[in-house]
């Protein structure tokens, strides 16, 4: 198995709202592979306007690939499917 694949397989992936690379981020690794932050509730953190600045960032995005950046991740992570 090439190390890509296996990083692909076991790995999740964290990001801040202000990234701007997450299409091709959730391209490369998936979607259901992303997790995001707010940084809460450090001075410099994103909260309360996390949710709307990573919908910003993924107005390009299909409906789904939103859906699994933006729970799925998680959900998967933490066992939750």
């Amino acid at each position: 198995m090439r190390p890509s694949d296996i990083f692909r397989r076991n790995c999740w992936i964290s990001f801040e709202p202000v990234e701007g690379s997450i299409g091709a981020l959730a391209e490369y690794i998936g979607p259901h592979k992303i997790l995001w932050a707010t940084d809460y509730p450090h001075r410099d953190g994103f909260f309360p306007g996390a949710p709307e600045m990573l919908k910003e960032r993924m107005k390009s995005l299909s409906p789904e690939v939103q859906r699994k950046i933006m729970a799925g991740g998680a959900m998967g992570f933490y066992g939750l499917h």
